[in-house]
């Protein structure tokens, strides 16, 4: 995409601030948010016919990014988050439809796939969630990883573990599992704490590690931020990450440093938002020398319950 579709682009959403264009966009938002509870209503009415007073939800979230980095084409990506709750079958119940980089912690941050969409890898199944509740949450899901022509079924396991809360301090473990029927297996596995310094303030430390049969490296990812809530709809955040790259789970190889901000602002209603997100880098594969990058990112949430 060049600049100027880009501009384009800017264009068109800042002219939802126009009074003409307001009913237009929340007709629009309606109207899919109407269409996710149909489908997901549908699907529960073919399996259960009889009358129930519980209610259907969905969420979704749309975004596409771009980003500009130093010696680099402009990178851009479109992303899906589709999950539909089928209360009738069984409460606890939902089907879950997203694209290959919803778990990644660096996506949009410090990279971005820039593949054609039919390229990309995408997710299908069914989920039963918040199985055991008292400090270990889990949800288990099957369903098939599509990308272009080929489907691949696919088992999937994801637990969180609340290791210690109080007013200030949270701490977690996040483990999420995947088995493929071609042997493929892939793992994330989290450490995070959270401390409210006060109301608005809070630091976020992450830790994560990514393994994966089929690379032939796994990543270790440590970061730690500071974010700000300046008002309702309007956070900043600052922070330094560091990626490794490990062979075996050993020899760890620092892949790049980065220090990034954020800037998320929902400037229309609950449900449209941008993100702005410039970056400094130093990269090994560019000798550790020091490089820039921006990001920008629009997104829609869709958020109902009928």
């Amino acid at each position: 995409m060049s600049i100027k579709k880009l501009l384009l682009l800017l264009l068109l959403i800042t002219s939802i601030y126009a009074e003409d264009n307001t009913s237009v966009w929340d007709q629009y938002h309606d109207t899919l948010c109407m269409a996710l509870i149909n489908t997901s209503n549908s699907i529960d009415n073919y399996f259960i016919e009889e009358n129930s007073s519980d209610s259907s939800t969905t969420s979704a979230q749309f975004s596409t990014s771009f980003a500009m980095e130093n010696n680099q084409d402009l990178e851009k990506d479109i992303r899906l988050r589709l999950r539909l709750n089928l209360p009738k079958i069984q409460k606890n119940l939902r089907l879950v439809f997203e694209d290959e980089n919803n778990d990644n912690a660096l996506y949009d941050g410090t990279t971005l796939n820039d593949e054609r969409l039919e390229n990309k890898r995408y997710y299908l199944r069914l989920e039963y969630f918040n199985f055991m509740k008292y400090k270990l949450n889990m949800v288990a899901g099957g369903g098939v990883r599509i990308r272009q022509n080929t489907l691949v079924p696919y088992f999937n396991l994801r637990s969180q573990y609340n290791a210690y809360q109080d007013d200030t301090l949270k701490s977690e473990f996040y483990n999420r599992f995947r088995f493929y029927s071609d042997g493929e297996i892939e793992n994330i596995f989290e450490f995070n704490a959270l401390y409210h310094i006060n109301t608005s303030l809070f630091a976020v430390w992450r830790n994560q590690l990514r393994f994966d049969t089929e690379e032939e490296f796994e990543t270790l990812t440590s970061d730690l931020s500071l974010i700000k809530s300046l008002e309702e709809k309007t956070q900043v955040s600052v922070g330094l990450g560091i990626i490794n790259q490990l062979t075996n789970l050993k020899n760890p190889n620092i892949e790049y440093y980065h220090l990034h901000t954020l800037y998320h602002h929902v400037f229309y209603k609950d449900w449209l938002y941008y993100q702005l997100a410039p970056s400094v880098l130093w990269r090994e594969s560019n000798d550790f020398e020091i490089s820039y990058r921006f990001m920008v990112n629009f997104g829609v949430l869709f958020n109902r319950n009928y």
